[in-house]
């Protein structure tokens, strides 16, 4: 519960900077776990993605996700970024215009 507070505290602290942060889906679904680096132009970290698991990555602008013996994509906006059957796949969901 504080990891999700302090991720939802520095994502309400970015998207105050003129950049805009967006949260991509990270999904994993495939049955084994993955570590997935991702990084950004304001940063590196390391994902430990349990198997048939999702995690939310803030990314400010574009992030690229790279998992060893998998492959690297690059996402930004509201994408969705999928492990399946081994290989990364990317979608890109059209995000949608608020009143």
């Amino acid at each position: 519960m504080k990891k999700l507070f302090v991720a939802a505290t520095l994502s309400l602290m970015m998207l105050g900077t003129s950049a805009t942060a967006f949260g991509i889906d990270l999904r994993n679904e495939d049955p084994r776990p993955y570590n997935v680096e991702v990084t950004s132009s304001a940063m590196t970290k390391e994902v430990s993605l349990a198997g048939k698991s999702l995690s939310i990555v803030v990314c400010v602008g574009q992030c690229s996700f790279y998992v060893p013996g998998v492959g690297r994509i690059s996402a930004g906006g509201s994408d969705v970024v999928t492990i399946r059957h081994g290989r990364l796949i990317k979608k890109e969901v059209p995000m949608v215009a608020q009143p």
